[in-house]
């Protein structure tokens, strides 16, 4: 009774599951060159059944149009949900539309520019800290940089770098037991029995008693704090007027931390990687850079088609930090003739569509000049997601990584170890390695 999409054969079944787990971009896109932009996949080996596309008519079916079928998987709302709480991420249904609802005016346009200085002051702090004279992980330096921002405006000065590193290791500690437990479920008893379960649910405990440390502190403050906390404390449910519950507002926080800081940090690692080999784009950032004078980071600069903006979009589109997208039927739906029942998960690989040379031409080349074309707007890019649950952070990412390469560029360069940019997939796409020199620009 349901059309679905056609399948991988049984003769292809093991070599794809095996290799979701090594390296799941390239086996998807090969299944798709085999048979199309939509497909199956399933066999007695997969408990359910997935449906994965490329087709960016379908995901703005999924994602928009058709949304209140859908909600997000039990890999995010449970696996993760389990060590992160109930936050924006990993919510859904009434609950996430309400926490939604509370949420977001506090990343408003207006509310984001007034972390506008602090941002600077965290960019200027981690450029200079890496003057060493030597080969550093500028990885490492992007996700401590992002991290360091996401940190100061959510909690001013409330917070103290010994927490935010206890933080941060706890975060990246998580996220490996999460990638664990999606990638080899089959060793849940053995992660129970070890021990490893219980450790790392007790990493989220400490975790939530640093953030309620620091929020009841700010609550017995006086005084104005233009931070997002702050706007968190104030904000009040529309149909009670009570403020959020102390175990919702660190849920909310743990996100943010989480999709707040890596996220960028990865697009900022590839972005110094395609800069650094392309001369042309880069002679035109300092140009660009050079012709603002003193009002280079100036918020009236930031947005619109600067080059700056141009670059990063580019960067976006090649390498997107939410690389594949999840949803899972709340009923049976249908789309281009194609059906599916009730429970059938969708997975739409960002990465291919931003890739597709049936819409993008030199689809692998770097071309921030693309994004200035009348007729960008109807292609298949969505780096920030779609519909609904379209990430409520753009304005905050797009105005720190600018305000990074601007800063940046105005004096410094890269001398570049890592010639091949390799990628691992795991919850975000992220470089295997980005090694290089800090250096006094020659422009």
């Amino acid at each position: 009774m349901y059309n679905y999409p056609p399948k991988v054969s049984e003769k292809s079944i093991w070599k794809t599951l095996l290799k979701l787990n090594s390296d799941p971009i390239a086996i998807i896109s090969q299944n798709f060159q085999e048979l199309g932009n939509t497909y199956t996949l399933s066999s007695f080996l997969v408990k359910k059944r997935f449906v994965f596309s490329r087709d960016p008519e379908l995901f703005d079916f999924v994602l928009r149009k058709n949304q209140k079928n859908y909600e997000k998987s039990a890999i995010q709302t449970h696996v993760l949900g389990k060590y992160l709480g109930k936050g924006l991420l990993t919510n859904t249904g009434k609950n996430w539309l309400k926490q939604r609802r509370l949420v977001q005016p506090s990343f408003s346009n207006k509310n984001i520019e007034l972390l506008h200085q602090t941002m600077i002051d965290e960019i200027n702090a981690t450029i200079e800290s890496q003057l060493k004279n030597e080969t550093i992980d500028l990885y490492k330096m992007t996700n401590s940089l992002t991290f360091n921002i996401i940190a100061r405006t959510l909690f001013g000065n409330s917070i103290d770098y010994t927490q935010i590193l206890r933080i941060s290791d706890s975060i990246t500690e998580i996220q490996k037991m999460f990638i664990k437990e999606v990638r080899k479920p089959f060793l849940m008893s053995w992660y129970k029995v070890s021990g490893q379960l219980k450790k790392h649910l007790q990493l989220s405990e400490e975790m939530r008693a640093v953030f309620r440390e620091i929020i009841l502190k700010r609550q017995s403050e006086k005084g104005n704090y233009h931070h997002i906390l702050q706007n968190l404390l104030e904000s009040r449910y529309e149909d009670t007027g009570e403020p959020m519950a102390m175990e919702q507002l660190i849920d909310e926080i743990i996100i943010l931390f989480v999709a707040g800081h890596e996220t960028s940090a990865n697009t900022l690692a590839f972005t110094l990687f395609l800069i650094e080999n392309n001369d042309h784009e880069k002679q035109l950032l300092v140009k660009e850079i050079e012709d603002l004078g003193e009002d280079f980071l100036a918020l009236k600069t930031l947005f619109g088609n600067s080059k700056t903006m141009t670059i990063i979009k580019e960067s976006l589109r090649l390498y997107p930090p939410a690389w594949i997208i999840d949803r899972v039927a709340l009923a049976d739906d249908s789309f281009k003739g194609f059906s599916w029942e009730k429970g059938t998960i969708v997975e739409f690989l960002l990465y291919d569509m931003h890739r597709n040379p049936a819409d993008w031409e030199q689809p692998n080349s770097f071309i921030p000049e693309r994004f200035e074309e009348s007729d960008i707007k109807s292609k298949p890019y969505f780096p920030f997601g779609n519909g609904a649950r379209h990430c409520i952070g753009e304005h905050f990412a797009y105005m720190e990584m600018i305000l990074f390469l601007r800063l940046f560029y105005k004096k410094y360069e890269l001398e570049l170890e890592t010639k091949e940019m390799k990628t691992i997939a795991l919850i975000t796409l992220r470089p295997v390695e980005l090694r290089g020199k800090i250096v006094p620009g020659s422009f």
